[in-house]
């Protein structure tokens, strides 16, 4: 690492050029956004091509998809994704999975692809609603919990799953904790057989954020439940999201 001062007529390539080093890791260091103002007299730590590397990350690229994809869309998609999550397997009061219609050529397709296919775990009734009843039953009950484990590892190994996405949505406040519970029971077990876990959370603007997407979640709790949060943040701007941006 060194540290260069801005000079008259100096610009972020020009500085990267001098030093043989990519101007967009000088940026990400610096903290500079686009276009990359400078100032004359302003320090820049400058990494080396070594120091560079540390800072990189891998992404994981997930997407949501119902089974009835356009097969050119999920085609053209599927190359840029590191997991698809097959939306969705819903389950009874039984503990029995209620799978989509036919997945078998969307999994397909993943595989593929080098993509992971993720069975979407959902609380839906029969009207394809997030039935929050149904999520109480389930929390509430280790019996009917052990039934869909066994269940959800059943299909997992038929279908070549890679885990599960637990996208459990409106659960009642009551039940917050109940439901941290269940998600690290799943995790425990899906884990022992090389599955992993991941829990679905409705982005929040504040800790004590007020309503039935949030109340019902203890976001540092599932965090630590499960091997991954995914943060929903489409809900903040997509068709049928309650703040729409323009």
């Amino acid at each position: 690492m060194e540290i260069y001062v801005v000079k008259q007529g100096d610009t972020i390539d020009i500085i990267a050029d001098k030093f043989q080093v990519q101007a967009s890791g000088i940026a990400f260091i610096n903290q500079i956004s686009y276009p990359y103002p400078l100032v004359i007299g302003q320090a820049l730590l400058i990494p080396v091509q070594d120091t560079l590397q540390q800072y990189k990350r891998p992404v994981t690229v997930n997407g949501y998809a119902y089974p009835y994809i356009n097969s050119k869309v999920l085609q053209t998609t599927l190359a840029y994704l590191t997991t698809l999550s097959v939306f969705s397997y819903g389950f009874t009061t039984e503990g029995e999975l209620v799978p989509p219609v036919d997945d078998t050529g969307m999994i397909n397709a993943a595989l593929q692809f080098g993509t992971e296919p993720v069975l979407t775990l959902t609380p839906m009734d029969a009207n394809g609603k997030f039935n929050n009843n149904l999520i109480s039953v389930l929390v509430h009950n280790n019996s009917i919990q052990e039934i869909l484990i066994q269940n959800i590892l059943v299909v997992l190994r038929q279908k070549n799953f890679s885990g599960v996405d637990v996208d459990f949505e409106y659960i009642k406040a009551e039940d917050r904790d109940y439901f941290t519970s269940f998600v690290a029971k799943l995790t425990r077990e899906l884990n022992a057989y090389g599955y992993m876990v991941s829990v679905a959370l409705a982005p929040k603007t504040s800790s004590g954020q007020q309503g039935l997407l949030y109340e019902g979640k203890d976001y540092g709790g599932l965090g630590a439940a499960a091997n991954s949060c995914l943060l929903m943040t489409y809900e903040w701007g997509y068709k049928y999201s309650h703040v729409l941006y323009r």
